[in-house]
């Protein structure tokens, strides 16, 4: 089962944080709308439950990814955050977070434009047609 941690130490179930706290918390800031309600009876004591929108970037679990990918373009290790976010293994980490890590892609790219942008003389043969000396014959 997966967990929640409180700052107290406390275990709570992501699942019923999400649907009870983090869901309404974002319906009552106008992020998400309800769209209806639903109704249970227990014991001849009914309660009307709210429904809220679909939205799965608005759920709890960016928070997760959002702390995931600040700690690595802080610089942090992929070992530390994957020790942190409960992974099995840093593989597992680098298999959803790579595209964060600082530079992803960067430093390849500004390779490319420095060996596109040098003056490359090109390699010609001395005697060949397209040789400097040929061209300036009479």
């Amino acid at each position: 089962m997966r967990l929640v941690i409180t700052s107290q130490g406390n275990r709570i179930n992501y699942s019923m944080w999400n649907r009870l706290s983090w869901v309404p918390a974002l319906a009552t800031a106008g992020v998400l709308k309800k769209v209806g309600e639903k109704v249970r009876t227990y014991g001849g004591r009914s309660r009307r439950y709210p429904i809220y929108e679909l939205s799965r970037e608005d759920m709890f679990h960016v928070l997760r990814h959002t702390y995931a990918s600040k700690q690595f373009e802080a610089g942090e290790s992929i070992v530390s955050v994957s020790a942190w976010l409960g992974h099995a293994s840093p593989q597992t980490t680098l298999t959803h977070y790579a595209h964060f890590m600082p530079g992803a892609g960067r430093r390849g790219h500004a390779a490319m434009d420095e060996w596109f942008g040098q003056d490359l003389q090109p390699n010609v043969p001395e005697k060949s047609l397209g040789a400097p000396q040929a061209r300036n014959m009479p």
